[in-house]
């Protein structure tokens, strides 16, 4: 991708290594504004993943699994692949002497930065995220969207003179939706209709919103509404909403890699 491409769409941000504690502290916190971010547990499973989404931005964070030699020569395997070289990789240490911190990052090409994972969490993550936009994680994209066509159970439904409507969610972002309204409901709304005590489903989450319609338009077997979340919808509710949107997501790239094999190489015995 273009660098002007990037500072428009942004860049897929992974987190290899990552466990559940730095998951919840870290990543979900990330998904709340609004960066495209994913966790890798396994480092077997990265380079699948990391090959369809070559011009991303990767952390490694060396902390388990495999040694600190282990780490170093996976870091190093991505230089030797034509198809990473878009990737623009960073990793996170635990504290270590100065002496063996620089042998580890020694002939590294780490464009992101060294980071120390310390007790201070806060100096940690604000640090990431000052690389992340370096690297223009974000760019001008402000909304990230899931697309719910496939998930059984993405809709909105309210009541309207003792009548249900429900429309199907197509996709969501944080501020708005776009859903399907069968043309026999067609009188169910209007542009800058405002409805409230709306209830949104999805997937496990149930969230109370309060909409307004923005569009409609007609897509032939039905009527492709446009739907604006309003400033009386809960911040709460909004913060679940991200949190479905980034699960969506990630859900949707396992599945982009679901049969691929795992990295079986022996990273403890290469010599970098």
């Amino acid at each position: 991708m273009a660098d002007a491409d990037k500072s428009i769409y942004g860049r897929k941000v992974f987190f290899v290594g990552a466990n559940a504690t730095f998951e919840s502290q870290v990543v979900e916190r990330l998904r709340l504004m609004e960066y495209e971010v994913y966790a890798i547990n396994d480092y077997r499973k990265a380079k699948p993943y990391l090959r369809k989404y070559a011009d991303s931005i990767c952390f490694c964070i060396a902390e388990s699994q495999l040694t600190h030699k282990g780490w170093h020569n996976f870091i190093k395997s991505f230089e030797n692949e034509n198809v990473f070289h878009p990737l623009d990789m960073g990793v996170i240490l635990p504290p270590l002497p100065d002496e063996k911190k620089e042998n580890f990052i020694s002939g590294l090409q780490l464009d992101v930065g060294v980071f120390t994972h310390t007790p201070d969490m806060e100096t940690l993550f604000h640090e990431i995220v000052k690389a992340m936009d370096a690297k223009n994680a974000k760019g001008m994209r402000k909304y990230i969207r899931a697309n719910c066509l496939t998930e059984p159970q993405a809709d909105l439904l309210w009541l309207k003179d003792n009548r249900m409507f429900k429309l199907k969610i197509i996709d969501i972002s944080s501020v708005g939706i776009a859903a399907k309204l069968s043309t026999g409901q067609a009188n169910a709304v209007f542009i800058n209709q405002i409805i409230e005590g709306v209830t949104l489903n999805l997937k496990s989450v149930q969230v109370g919103v309060d909409i307004k319609i923005s569009a409609i338009k007609d897509a032939g077997d039905f009527l492709l509404v446009v739907i604006m979340f309003t400033t009386t919808t809960l911040p709460d509710a909004i913060n679940k909403i991200r949190g479905y949107i980034g699960e969506n997501l990630n859900e949707t790239l396992r599945s982009s890699i679901r049969n691929s094999d795992l990295d079986r190489t022996d990273y403890e015995k290469l010599e970098s």
